[in-house]
């Protein structure tokens, strides 16, 4: 998708702007980001201290930076949740590992460095006050190569989901910063020239409901006196149908859209993986509440839990369909480390490996469903879901759910013949790649044409529309990627089966 847009990539490392912020005044920082920045053996060389944050699918290659940076005489720090999940995996590789929020040890930690009594490993249990940590250091990015920016409300999730380690990094009592503090962090924002969506990153933005209504509230009226510059997204659980006031504060602070985590239609699933407060209602129903409210609906699904059974891929395709979520992220349950469930996979001999690379990969544990059933109902799911023309339909019906309401504004990134150009010039590769030379382009000009026809003069629709009709050169594409994967999956499972698996149909054949 980023093919078609002006920007580099999604969004900005968030982690380490804000532990940039934490750094000692008298420390030089540059940030390389490696969404688009070539790192050089003269960036490295330059620092004194090369400090590095990951998460489990770029583990390739913060090991490999690691190693150049050993290789070049270079001191190194890692953190973030691929260091707080497996330290001992990178001990190897980085002279500081450090586990858990840093915000409160950092300045110990840099006085350990800067005195050459850093320890090894830093494993950090308490939690911090999210109202002492500063504000980003935003002005290390460059702005003009994202597409959304990134700011932090709260950490942690007050649920027990078994399959989740946002839990098991930052508790189950969720902190917030207070509401000013986060403005704060808009201001410097808007200061800077973002005229953009904002991303709030929380794991779960109503886990404490009563602060993230105050919040939502304070938004409004800051975001009235500077004529709405900023549009917002974020992810909460699906207990926000159940809070209408809240729904009605996050529309009026002009919110879009929401991701929310499904998982699943089946409630023996749900059970089992402790999700219990997606049993409460009806999801379906929980879904078009919110999107009647004014808030767009993306969401997460989760296949190869115990309980599955082979209708579940069905179970979940039509769920997704009669929800209308054209961005259905559907993957593979896996088992990340210091999870219950990696923990139960583990007394249960069921461990695989103890790494997790995607949720597109086979799962990290033996699985009740005997794997090729597994890969075969999730590589037919995602066809099925990512063909061009179900997910264009998707995309058609979730904008007609989607009700929207008079405080929202569709934010205008740019200044008025900078903006045109800008989506002139997007349209214009969108209509190249997309409309003409693509496999798709059928469905694209169908949804193009559809979405003209009945929301021209809707400028919400039309710009929501328009973010979802460039998507789909990420999730079409995508998709077949991830079918083609499962193909060869399955194409060496079948290698290996045992020549006794083959006997059975010989017998079969022979009677027939």
């Amino acid at each position: 998708m980023m093919n078609l847009v002006p920007e580099k990539t999604t969004m900005p490392p968030l982690g380490l702007i804000t532990v940039a912020a934490l750094c000692p005044k008298n420390w030089t920082i540059r940030l390389i980001d490696r969404a688009f920045d070539e790192l050089l053996d003269a960036d490295l060389l330059w620092a004194d201290l090369v400090m590095i944050s990951g998460m489990q699918v770029q583990k390739a290659d913060v090991k490999d930076i690691l190693s150049r940076a050993r290789g070049l005489g270079k001191r190194t720090m890692v953190g973030g949740p691929y260091a707080s999940t497996e330290p001992e995996a990178l001990l190897a590789f980085a002279d500081h590992v450090v586990v858990g929020e840093p915000d409160e040890m950092f300045a110990t930690i840099a006085t350990g460095l800067e005195t050459g009594l850093a320890r090894r490993l830093y494993v950090i249990h308490e939690k911090p006050d999210l109202s002492k940590t500063p504000t980003p250091r935003f002005e290390l990015l460059k702005l003009e190569n994202y597409a959304f920016m990134a700011v932090q409300f709260s950490r942690g999730c007050p649920f027990q989901c078994e399959f989740c380690d946002i839990i098991t990094i930052y508790g189950r009592k969720p902190r917030t910063k207070p509401p000013g503090q986060l403005l704060a962090e808009l201001e410097a924002l808007v200061e800077l020239g973002w005229r953009k969506h904002v991303f709030i990153v929380d794991d779960n933005f109503i886990g404490n409901h009563k602060l993230a209504l105050e919040l939502a509230r304070e938004m409004e009226p800051w975001q009235e006196a500077r004529d709405y510059p900023l549009l917002f997204f974020t992810e909460a659980s699906i207990d926000l149908a159940h809070r209408p006031e809240l729904i009605e504060a996050m529309v009026k602070a002009n919110f879009f859209f929401v991701f929310i985590g499904i998982e699943s239609p089946s409630k023996e699933s749900l059970k089992e993986a402790r999700k219990f407060q997606n049993l409460r209602a009806d999801p379906l129903k929980c879904i078009r509440f919110i999107q009647s409210k004014g808030l767009w609906v993306t969401a997460g699904f989760i296949v190869g839990f115990d309980s599955d059974t082979e209708d579940i891929f069905e179970l979940q395709r039509d769920f997704i369909e009669r929800a209308a979520i054209p961005w259905a992220m559907v993957g593979l349950l896996q088992a990340p480390p210091t999870t219950p469930l990696y923990e139960r996979m583990l007394k249960q001999g069921r461990l695989l490996t103890e790494g997790v690379t995607s949720n597109f990969n086979p799962p990290n544990f033996k699985t009740i469903l005997p794997l090729p059933v597994l890969l075969k109902g999730f590589r037919v799911t995602l066809d099925s879901l990512y063909s061009p023309s179900a997910f264009y339909d998707r995309a058609y019906r979730s904008l007609v759910h989607w009700k929207v309401a008079s405080p929202q504004k569709a934010s205008f990134p740019y200044n008025e013949r900078q903006g045109r150009l800008r989506v002139v010039g997007t349209m214009i590769r969108s209509i190249f790649h997309q409309g003409i030379r693509s496999s798709y382009r059928k469905a694209y000009w169908t949804f193009f044409i559809r979405l003209l026809g009945r929301w021209s003069f809707d400028p919400l629709k039309l710009s929501m529309g328009f973010l979802i009709l460039i998507s789909g050169h990420h999730f079409i594409r995508y998709a077949r990627t991830v079918v083609a994967q499962l193909e060869s999956e399955l194409s060496k499972l079948q290698v290996d089966k045992p020549a006794t698996d083959v006997r059975p149909l010989v017998k079969t054949f022979e009677m027939r």
